[in-house]
């Protein structure tokens, strides 16, 4: 992909009018394969992997390195959504083999209208939450509940907690943290997704807001301005799950390339090199 990650980032700012229906379920993980099978399928066609825009330095890393090769494709969960449920002719093989989502609605309604494989859905690694600044001195040696109370910071964007896990997450954070906002009321600005509440802080428009971590790590693994990591025990995982589209002709190796990225440690590695962390509890 020749595409930097802003520019990926103004993309889909400009195609998040595309939705789908958040559903509520639970499925059972995929068995592993085993990866000493690899070599038959590292000459096989190359798969097509869709992934939102989060995943971007890490897929691209991974898609060089990973025993199967692959096409990345990237696009906003509702995006995503859009194309493989309105796939020409119903044939979603064209449009991806493995879907990588931000959170489990997409994957959970694709598997409720038929187009991936339920038993093959996992989660294979979590995001951690940031409030950001692009100012670099900002958080930099300083408690943002302090901040908060002293109000130095002066305008905050948050993601819609209806709408992302993300923005679920941020308001968790905000209550459980002690951050006190009020003072923000008319400075408080709604997103519908994270990467708007990016666009908003990178632009300098708004002072500081609630992203995940690998949206701000840079290919070259820097963080610009400044930031203060949300300790994990004050808002629900934001999670990355994985599964596989029903009709994918290469689906043995899109089995192989899943298992990989949820079970490999090398590939454990790369996401948390780009900003992601494990799933297992922390010690």
């Amino acid at each position: 992909m020749s595409l930097s990650l802003n520019s990926l980032i103004r993309l889909a700012l400009s195609r998040l009018k595309f939705g789908y229906r958040p559903l509520a379920a639970a499925v059972s993980a995929l068995a592993g394969l085993m990866l000493l099978i690899a070599p038959s399928f590292a000459q096989a066609a190359e798969l097509k992997v869709c992934a939102v825009p989060q995943l971007y330095q890490a897929v691209n890393y991974l898609k060089d390195h990973a025993p199967v090769k692959f096409k990345p494709v990237f696009g906003t969960a509702n995006e995503l959504y859009a194309r493989i449920a309105n796939a020409p002719g119903n044939n979603t093989r064209r449009v991806c083999d493995v879907l990588l989502s931000s959170d489990e609605r997409l994957p959970i309604s694709l598997i409720r209208s038929q187009k991936a494989l339920g038993s093959s859905m996992k989660a294979f690694a979590r995001a951690p939450l940031v409030l950001w600044s692009a100012d670099p001195t900002l958080f930099k040696g300083h408690d943002p509940r302090a901040l908060f109370a002293q109000q130095k910071i002066k305008s905050l964007a948050i993601a819609d907690s209806s709408l992302t896990p993300v923005g679920y997450a941020s308001r968790q954070a905000v209550r459980t943290s002690g951050f006190n906002t009020s003072y923000l009321k008319d400075k408080t600005y709604r997103s519908e997704h994270e990467y708007q509440v990016y666009s908003m802080v990178s632009s300098g428009n708004v002072q500081a807001g609630f992203v995940t971590l690998p949206l701000i790590t840079s290919i070259k693994h820097r963080i610009p301005g400044s930031f203060y990591i949300v300790p994990r025990s004050r808002h629900s995982d934001i999670q990355y799950y994985g599964v596989l589209l029903m009709q994918s002709s290469k689906l043995r190796a899109a089995q192989l390339l899943l298992t990989y990225i949820i079970d490999d440690p090398r590939a454990h590695r790369v996401f948390t090199t780009f900003g992601f962390a494990p799933i297992a509890p922390e010690e």
